[in-house]
């Protein structure tokens, strides 16, 4: 069902990103006419061309099909890029050999799809059959053209044939797009070793302490005023600090930077617990604001070591891996909240906190950065400095916008979900928690994959087309009215944020002169919580004013601007600064973009 629709995407993505996807007749592959030949025949039985074919025969013909595939898929399952169509095929074809050669479905995805009648189709109602959950259980909306159910194995093959696309498009020919060892490597490095690790405890000492405190002033007000008083305070001081903070960076030893960081957060930690001893719930909101300030320069100096650690091919595996330990330690350390307040005081689960950061000192003083290339550049002094640096350079400058408009979307939609998944798509009272799993499953799952790719100069384009593919998913996520489906919509955006999450580190670390690494990055990280809160802030007034879907519909519009903002502003210019180069002073530019931001979801950044 996917793959010729999958064909046509991937060959549009290859050619806005700068790929050519003329590679593709070019290359290499082993029986190729198992392929064409699997196609003619599905046409054929699924068309009013089957009904001359004697039924007795129509299931072995269409488990014939799934075989020719798997011929094409054992002849080339060497082809990495190729793993993702090949476990889609065999997902399908399982479901349908379990079933007697007919594919279950969904009642309720049937109906979401608005289809009526199992004409000219290989299908039958799942319930009782073998294998179900691999068959048809998700629908297209219908109202969109083409509305259709489709499996986890559909899926696939789409998502497969997309990445093999502009895999093959984008690649040189000198190397593997896709090598699995490649995520792993910066790990043989010791010193980065210890900054993952130091990263991984940071963070889950940071959400122990914000979940515990949570569910203190909830516990002790009852007030859920108090508890969003308290996120605000946790978000507030890194968009007032954390220029500064990217100043004071770029001006000492960045992995003693952060040794004191994580010293002073166990200092505030000792101040969150006087706090809940004095039963003070200001004091408890200082220690936040501590916590979050220090955050922000944590943030920007962790970011900014990549570079004194490690070759320029490994930046985008070593931000992914960073991503991954911050997405785990966020998981363990809200469900470790969970399980201390269940099982002790409020006094030892905060207490408990202590203990991550302390890790996290260890580790971070085991850190050894060798001096950057183009280190030795004379950047300007202070903070405003780097803003000027930022606006002065086209392709970082449009980074930046585009992922204003995105956080804008991503920010809008995040607050408006329990109203749409639970009240719209009665997925009860938990749906909200269900939705942020599955976007956090693909944002691991993204970050991943990037760490898995080959990141070139297409990287910075990537990112305006991973937002117009978003745009798209959220087009789809507001015409849904299936609940499983929207749960799978939310994990697939989850997956192209977290591609762009490691994509804008990467280009911000290979674009940016060292000398300014901390004030870029520092900028940055106000930018995206300025446009998060404004966001968050604003999506009451339009929930009350639209339903979700228009609002999601909306945020899907915003995604698209962004993506043309990235899409025309990555086009390489003779004139702009490179980095590596000296940074001359220039003016500010007449265009002033009024927001700022990242794509990233309200929970990874708090």
């Amino acid at each position: 069902m996917f793959l010729l629709p999958s064909l046509v995407i991937g060959i549009v993505f290859a050619l806005l990103v700068g790929g050519r996807p003329r590679r593709l007749v070019e290359l290499e592959l082993r029986h190729g006419w198992s392929v064409f030949a699997a196609l003619a025949l599905q046409v054929v039985l699924f068309s009013p061309l089957g009904d001359w074919i004697p039924e007795r025969i129509e299931d072995p013909l269409h488990l014939g099909t799934y075989a020719l595939l798997c011929v094409f898929a054992v002849a080339n399952v060497r082809t990495y890029a190729l793993i993702p169509l090949f476990l889609g095929m065999l997902a399908n074809a399982a479901a349908i050999a379990a079933n007697g050669g007919v594919m279950p479905v969904s009642g309720r995805a049937w109906q979401a799809a608005g289809l009526d009648g199992f004409e000219h189709s290989n299908v039958a109602i799942a319930s009782g059959h073998p294998l179900a959950f691999l068959g048809d259980v998700f629908a297209l909306p219908s109202s969109l053209p083409l509305a259709n159910v489709f499996s986890v194995g559909d899926l696939l093959i789409g998502a497969g044939m997309i990445g093999f696309v502009v895999a093959v498009s984008t690649s040189d020919g000198t190397s593997r797009a896709l090598v699995p060892g490649r995520l792993a490597r910066p790990l043989r490095d010791r010193s980065f070793r210890r900054l993952t690790a130091g990263r991984l405890a940071s963070h889950l000492g940071d959400w122990l302490t914000l979940a515990v405190l949570v569910g203190w002033i909830y516990k002790a007000t009852g007030s859920t005023a108090e508890v969003a008083v308290l996120m605000l305070v946790r978000m507030t001081p890194p968009i007032v600090g954390a220029g500064l903070a990217g100043a004071l960076v770029d001006r000492v030893r960045k992995e003693r930077v952060l040794v004191w960081v994580e010293v002073g957060r166990m200092l505030a930690v000792v101040g969150a617990l006087g706090a809940v001893a004095a039963d003070s719930a200001p004091l408890a909101f200082c220690a936040v604001g501590v916590l979050g300030a220090l955050a922000a320069v944590a943030g920007a100096t962790v970011r900014s070591l990549v570079p004194s650690l490690l070759a320029e091919e490994d930046y985008a595996a070593a931000n992914a891996g960073l991503g991954i330990a911050q997405d785990a330690a966020m998981a363990a350390g809200a469900l470790g909240a969970g399980v201390a307040l269940s099982a002790a005081t409020t006094t030892i689960a905060l207490a408990s906190a202590t203990v991550p950061f302390a890790a996290a000192v260890l580790f971070y003083a085991g850190v050894r950065a060798r001096p950057t290339a183009g280190s030795d550049v004379g950047g300007e002094r202070g903070a405003l400095s780097g803003l000027r640096y930022l606006v002065g350079h086209r392709r970082l400058l449009t980074v930046v916008i585009a992922f204003a408009s995105a956080t804008l979307a991503t920010g809008l939609t995040n607050a408006t979900l329990p109203r749409f998944l639970d009240g719209d798509l009665h997925l009860g009272a938990g749906s909200y928690g269900f939705g942020l799993g599955a976007l956090a499953a693909g944002l691991a799952i993204g970050e991943a994959a990037v760490g898995l790719a080959r990141v070139g100069e297409t990287g910075t384009r990537w990112i305006g087309v991973a937002l117009l593919f978003m745009a798209g998913l959220f087009l789809l996520l507001g015409l849904t009215q299936d609940g499983p489906t929207a749960l799978l919509v939310l994990g697939l955006i989850g997956f192209v944020d977290g591609t762009t999450d490691v994509l804008f580190d990467t280009v911000v670390q290979r674009e940016t002169d060292a000398p300014y690494y901390g004030r870029v990055f520092g900028f940055a990280s106000a930018f995206m919580m300025s446009t998060m809160m404004g966001a968050v802030a604003v999506a009451p007034l339009l929930n009350h004013l639209a339903s979700p879907p228009v609002v999601i519909l909306s945020a899907a519009s915003a995604l698209a601007v962004a993506a043309a903002i990235s899409l025309v502003g990555s086009r390489p210019s003779s004139e702009e600064p490179r980095a590596g180069t000296t940074f001359q002073r220039s003016p500010f530019p007449a265009v002033r973009p009024a927001e700022w931001g990242e794509a990233a979801w309200t929970a990874r950044d708090l």
